[in-house]
């Protein structure tokens, strides 16, 4: 008699019941294969299935729950491994990054800085916001704590003294929020580092373009804002570099970040009658909007000897100091290379690499009538 192989209904099912439970390229594979062994002989060699007219009826019939069963596997099997693609595919939410600035639209460097940081964020997958305080320092506080109450994966802070967000800074640290700064005052626990020009060399830079544009010792005013390390930085060594070379600075002004032009502007106007031609050279600024109103009240008051420069390297800066006038240069930030250099720090962060330094230099570059346009 021939037989059929392995058809007995326990074995059968068992078989199933285990091949239901493989992938769909197992599952496929292996159906084939007892379902071709169905038709095998015990002598090993394929026949037709033959019998008489009742065994090929209970015959039939078993065939037929067979494929029935076979196609309700191979559509489990399909089920499953969409449902496995589909999560194995599903991709991880976003990073969040909070930014807050209390300069964004005072100033139109830190503008440009944040502009570019998130633009590079958002490129390499991090999901951002940004918060602007209008150069108000103590409403930065209230914003880092609104920032952790809703869990965000970082805060950048741009600009602005860190000294001054004490409170906010306790709320990131207590929650374990890491903070990075962005071109900003200083780096105060749990700051954990600060993307940035080497303000030194922006100072010293500047300072050595006006005394080369003078050409002898002379006199100098400047303004500056202490409050603010980064200015404070440059205008250390500028007059530092000043002094040693002979210069006297007779004005030391601390200038007005929330009206950087204005202010300046109407300062210069008070220098420009205070000391008459002659009895000033230059106009040393701590960054280009303040530098744009120093030349806008050398330009309105007819006196175009007395030599302005600035710090930042703005579109403006550039246009003027090319026209080859008074404006003799500025120093241009890096914020495209500032502003990667942050997002691939905080990449690293979250791939397990704490930063090995508290603050990052990037360089600097100086701009004057022959590489300004």
């Amino acid at each position: 008699m021939r037989r059929l192989i392995g058809v007995r209904r326990s074995s059968s099912w068992r078989y199933l019941r285990a091949v239901a439970s493989l992938n769909q390229e197992k599952t496929s594979f292996l159906l084939t294969a007892w379902l071709q062994a169905l038709t095998v002989n015990s002598d090993g060699k394929k026949h037709l299935l033959r019998t008489d007219l009742h065994r090929g009826v209970r015959m039939q019939k078993k065939l037929g729950i067979i494929g029935a069963t076979v196609a309700a596997l191979f559509a489990l099997a399909a089920c499953s491994s969409s449902t496995s693609s589909s999560e194995e595919a599903a991709p991880a939410p976003a990073k969040t990054i909070a930014i807050i600035s209390p300069d964004y639209s005072a100033q139109p460097a830190a503008k440009t800085a944040i502009d570019e940081f998130v633009k590079a964020a958002e490129a390499a997958g991090f999901k951002t916001s940004l918060v602007d305080t209008m150069s108000d320092n103590a409403k930065v506080n209230g914003e880092i704590t609104t920032a952790v109450s809703q869990k965000v994966d970082a805060i950048v802070l741009a600009f602005g003294t860190p000294k001054e967000f004490g409170e906010g800074l306790a709320a990131a640290k207590a929650a374990n929020v890491p903070v990075f700064g962005l071109d900003t005052g200083g780096t105060e626990d749990p700051i954990l580092v600060n993307v940035t020009t080497d303000n030194g060399f922006l100072g010293s830079a500047s300072a050595q373009a006006m005394m080369d544009a003078i050409g002898k010792p002379g006199n100098i005013a400047m303004i500056v804002f202490d409050a603010f390390q980064p200015v404070q930085i440059r205008g250390a060594e500028a007059k530092k570099l000043f002094e040693a070379a002979g210069y006297k600075i007779v004005e030391y002004v601390q200038g007005d970040p929330a009206d950087s032009t204005g202010f300046a502007k109407k300062t210069v106007n008070d220098f420009l009658t205070k000391y008459p031609a002659g009895k000033i050279d230059g106009v040393w600024a701590g960054w280009d909007a303040s530098a744009l109103g120093a030349y806008q009240a050398t330009q309105e008051a007819g006196r175009t000897e007395v030599k302005i420069t600035g710090v930042d390297g703005q579109d403006f800066a550039r246009a003027e100091v090319a026209k080859g006038g008074n404006w003799v240069a500025t120093m241009a930030q890096d914020w495209p290379t500032i502003a990667a250099t942050e997002v691939k720090i905080i990449q690293d962060f979250f791939a397990g690499t704490v930063p090995a330094d508290k603050v990052v230099f990037v360089p600097g570059t100086v701009i004057n009538k022959d590489n300004a346009k």
